[in-house]
């Protein structure tokens, strides 16, 4: 399975997103409060997915549960420990074969840029890069 936080596709296996899930009561959760979780995280390191790869996996993994369609979500915090409600948050559904693309040019150049470019910024939402 692969989804797409902010510049980095994550790759990892359902049975892995299922044991994921089970610390939660999923039905008392809803897809804003997943967001705002989200937000919360990046608030402390705006570089989650890229240094805390079991967090990044479960966030990934609750976004997916609340909302199968979304495979890619964009998180922008301005600075370390910045309040949450400063954290911009963006969704969206990236085709398969673009996550594919993505994740071979990320393995080849060690590299987010083309996620920014290819995804983010072709919807309008500045990252940076």
């Amino acid at each position: 399975m692969l989804f797409l936080m902010n510049d980095w596709v994550m790759q990892f296996d359902q049975k892995a997103m299922a044991d994921d899930l089970l610390a939660y009561n999923l039905r008392e959760v809803t897809f804003p409060q997943v967001l705002i979780l989200g937000q919360e995280l990046y608030a402390q390191d705006p570089q989650l997915h890229l240094r805390q790869h079991v967090q990044a996996r479960r966030l990934a993994a609750l976004v997916m549960a609340k909302q199968p369609a979304v495979n890619g979500v964009l998180f922008v915090a301005p600075h370390p420990g910045c309040n949450y409600k400063d954290v911009a948050v963006r969704y969206c559904s990236v085709g398969y074969d673009m996550l594919a693309q993505l994740i071979k040019l990320q393995e080849t150049h060690k590299s987010g840029a083309w996620a920014n470019r290819e995804v983010w910024n072709k919807l309008g939402y500045r990252t940076g890069a």
